[in-house]
């Protein structure tokens, strides 16, 4: 044996019976199943829109900070009392 062939497929069974019946010299090195993703449920799906809601309003709150001119007033005030000092 001189390749070596990785597989990733479904049906690992068929390939192996192809391998079995064509007389085809094989030796399986490694063999791990495939897990299926499970569908979402609802709590799921419930946690991601919670998570993705919070991201939002995350961003929306950090945009007023930015346009808030009070905090802009405060920040030119501090940054002129670091600049006296």
């Amino acid at each position: 044996m001189n390749e070596l062939l990785i597989i990733k497929t479904v049906d690992a069974g068929k390939v192996k019976n192809f391998l079995a019946k064509s007389h085809i010299k094989h030796q399986i090195v490694y063999t791990e199943p495939l897990t299926v993703k499970k569908t979402s449920s609802k709590k799921d799906k419930l946690r991601e829109y919670i998570e993705m809601k919070s991201k939002e309003n995350i961003f929306a709150d950090y945009g007023k900070a930015i346009k808030d001119k009070e905090r802009e007033k405060e920040a030119k005030e501090w940054d002129e009392v670091e600049v006296a000092d």
